[in-house]
Order: structure tokens, then C-alpha cells, then sequence
């Protein structure tokens, strides 16, 4: 734990504190404190960057959330080729993320995407359109790729959620004369709502600290639309090679986490009271 845990943390805090540019071997490396901490709550663009991040976490967690709820609920029902429904369920989780990214990439190409193909075809659009390419379509795309992806492992949670209520209960309802609707919301909700909130926790701080989805698609493009914590990090990280501003943010997305992570715990620790 302290090789693999602590000292990567305690490094990242300590490069965090220092002036370390390594275009600029000349300059050494140099402690300046908070300084970089400083440089960064005083700008706007990061303050952008902190904003773009939490829209886009919430656009794809609220994605994933209600669609895995709705599969979930069609899954629950005496189905045909149920089975198969759930191998099918199961591609995006068991694919690669990078693979999915450029798949999806590919999808969206401004020349010979098949989603323009598609479009084309049904006379929704005249012409290409690059989706990639927009501010506002890059950043709906990348988060419906990051949707994809996170679907299976909701819905399968959802799925377990649902086949756990006692039988009992909509059968009460329906002698109460209660509709489809109402006892979705007033059965069905109450007792899943645990694990819509632990599921969406867990996914919101995966999503958070998503890359492998962003930076193949977009590169944080067009314009930084796309770009998120992580993706601005890792440019500064290894694109300008200012090593203590990008383990600011580092450090910044570790106390997010955390944070995150503490809210679960006692989340998961308050419905385990109940």
C-alpha cells in the first residue's frame, strides 16, 4: 500500500507544490507553494474546464441512468429470448473502451460515417454534417459514446433491484386497484431507490474521471468543447510538459473523488442501516 498508494499520492502532492517545466531543464525544478494552486482558481478557463466537466458527467450519468432503468424493466418481464437480450446487453461492457471510442468515432465522421449515411438516406440531412466537428454535437456525442459503455452495468444492477421486490407487493397494489404507472412510482421506485443511488454514485465518479472516451474521439475538441479535468491534466501534463500545473489539477480531481467516494460510503452505509 505505501509503494502503490502512498508515495504515487505524496509525489503527485509534492510536484503539485513545485515549478517543474521540463521544455525548461534550465530552470530546474523549483518550489513555489500554492502557487500553481493560486494560478488555477484565479483563472477562468479552468473554472470553465470545473463546469464543462459536471455538465458533462451529468448528461451522461442521467443517459445511462434512465435508459438502464427502462431496459431494465423490459427485462424484468417474461420475455422471449430473454437470454440472448442479455449476451446483446453485454457487448459495450465487455468491449474495450478505446475500442468503443474510435468505433464510435468512426460512426460519427463528418465524410463516411455511417450516422450521416444513415441520415442521408432518410433525407434528415442534405449533406454530411461533422458531428465531431461542432461544438455542441462533440460534446452530446462523446457523452452518448460514454453512455453506450455504461449502460450494461447499470441495467444489470437495475435488473438484480428489481427482480428482489417481493411479488407480494404488486400484487396488493393491483387489488388496491393501483394503475401500471402508480405502482411504478409508489412501489417500484421507493424500493429500488438504494440502488439507483448507489449505482449512479459509482458511475457519476467513473464518468467524472472518464479519458479513454474524450481524448481518442475529440482530443478535448473543437475549441476545449470536449474537454474535461482529466483531458486538461494530461495536456498540460504531457502536452505543455508543466508537470506541477497538470498535478494541480490532478490533486483538485483526487479531492473531487474522494469527496465523491466518502458521500457513497455513507450512502451505502445508511441504506445498509435501513
Amino acid at each position: 500500500m505505501l509503494i502503490m498508494v502512498a508515495y504515487p499520492i505524496g509525489r503527485i502532492l509534492y510536484i503539485s507544490l513545485t515549478s517543474n517545466i521540463m521544455t525548461r531543464p534550465d530552470l530546474g525544478v523549483q518550489f513555489i507553494g500554492l502557487e500553481n494552486y493560486a494560478n488555477l482558481f484565479t483563472s477562468m478557463a479552468f473554472w470553465e474546464t470545473v463546469g464543462r466537466t459536471g455538465a458533462w458527467t451529468a448528461l451522461s450519468v442521467g443517459g445511462k441512468t434512465a435508459i438502464a432503468l427502462g431496459i431494465a424493466l423490459l427485462l424484468a418481464r417474461d420475455i422471449a429470448f430473454k437470454r440472448f437480450y442479455l449476451i446483446l446487453l453485454m457487448i459495450p461492457w465487455v468491449t474495450p473502451m478505446v475500442v468503443a471510442a474510435v468505433t464510435w468515432r468512426w460512426i460519427f465522421d463528418g465524410q463516411f460515417g455511417m450516422l450521416n449515411y444513415i441520415l442521408m438516406q432518410v433525407n434528415i440531412l442534405q449533406e454530411p454534417y461533422v458531428f465531431l466537428g461542432h461544438k455542441m454535437s462533440a460534446f452530446i456525442a462523446t457523452a452518448i459514446t460514454d453512455m453506450w459503455l455504461g449502460i450494461p452495468f447499470l441495467a444489470m444492477m437495475f435488473l438484480a433491484g428489481l427482480q428482489s421486490i417481493p411479488v407480494e407487493l404488486h400484487e396488493s397494489a393491483s387489488m388496491d386497484g393501483a394503475s401500471k404507472l402508480q405502482k411504478f412510482i409508489h412501489v417500484t421506485l421507493p424500493m429500488m431507490k438504494p440502488i439507483i443511488l448507489v449505482a449512479t454514485t459509482m458511475s457519476g465518479i467513473w464518468t467524472f474521471n472518464s479519458f479513454g472516451v474524450i481524448w481518442p474521439m475529440t482530443h478535448g475538441g473543437p475549441v476545449d468543447a470536449t474537454q474535461t479535468l482529466i483531458v486538461q491534466a494530461y495536456k498540460l501534463s504531457f502536452g505543455s510538459f508543466d508537470l506541477g500545473m497538470g498535478a494541480a489539477i490532478a490533486v483538485v480531481i483526487f479531492i473531487i473523488l474522494t469527496i465523491c467516494t466518502v458521500l457513497y460510503k455513507r450512502l451505502l452505509m445508511r441504506q445498509e442501516e435501513l
